[in-house]
């Protein structure tokens, strides 16, 4: 965020974009396993898992003028904090070599765009940032004011009723019970507990006590897009700056970001060749 306040203290164009945030949503890997491989028990699950890896799943739903889906899915994962600044709390997953922990988790998400950053209008280019800001420090709040992430239950957020327990979680700061409601704005919970409802008519399995989800998953990609000329690569204000990749709003993702970085640093290349 200091490039892009940087950026716009110099007077350099930098366009606000859609992006996604939600939570993270926990399940045992066992029951993950059991819904993708279609097992009737856990035995089974042990058998089929000497041969198959630990299962991942990819689902989207609309919900209403919102698109809901699952993001960057962690087979045998872990919940990770991943702030980077004061009074904010971000997660995020990852899998290690072996997708051997006991937990699966994954992002779901809710897109929104410039119609929910509406009361940050003010802040022009940056009006998506401030907003994301805002509903981390929701959740900061909501937690305690530490690390501690905002958590409930899957079925109790849908059944619309505070969580009195919550299962083992992955998340090592820890997680506390609150309702999502009081954490995420009311568009993107309410089409959150929307897409969650129709995956779960697909895949009851999926809704079980045994879930947990936790806020805020809102790094899907940058609110900010700093703009490039198509041909050149380029700034257009500034010939020697090459936006690329996630921070510049042309990726969503290592792999993309990756490719992103290859075509812009080819088209460097042409330019220097005599």
């Amino acid at each position: 965020s200091d490039i892009y306040t940087l950026m716009q203290r110099k007077a350099l164009q930098m366009q606000a974009k859609p992006f996604a945030l939600g939570v993270r949503i926990e399940h045992p890997q066992v029951l993950i396993d059991r819904m993708q491989y279609h097992c009737s028990s856990d035995k089974e699950v042990a058998e089929k898992r000497n041969y198959l890896p630990a299962a991942s799943y990819s689902w989207t739903e609309q919900a209403g003028e919102k698109a809901v889906y699952s993001f960057c899915m962690c087979p045998g994962g872990i919940i990770a904090p991943c702030a980077t600044g004061a009074e904010q709390v971000v997660t995020n997953g990852w899998s290690p070599s072996g997708r051997n922990n006991r937990y699966a988790n994954s992002g779901v998400v809710v897109s929104v765009d410039e119609s929910d950053f509406a009361a940050h209008a003010a802040k022009g280019p940056l009006q998506g940032l401030f907003f994301q800001r805002a509903v981390e420090r929701s959740a900061w709040e909501a937690g305690g004011k530490t690390l501690v992430a905002p958590a409930q239950r899957l079925t109790d957020f849908l059944a619309g009723r505070i969580s009195s327990s919550l299962p083992p979680c992955s998340y090592f700061p820890g997680i506390h019970s609150v309702p999502m409601w009081e954490v995420l704005p009311e568009k993107v919970w309410q089409a959150l507990r929307l897409g969650l409802q129709q995956h779960g008519k697909k895949n009851p399995l999926y809704l079980t006590e045994e879930a947990v989800l936790v806020a805020t998953e809102s790094r899907t990609s940058t609110p900010v897009r700093i703009p490039r000329d198509h041909e050149k690569g380029s700034h257009p204000q500034m010939p020697l700056l090459y936006p690329c990749g996630e921070g510049a709003g042309y990726a969503g993702g290592i792999m993309s970001a990756a490719i992103d970085g290859i075509n812009t640093a080819e088209k460097i290349i042409r330019l220097l060749k005599p």
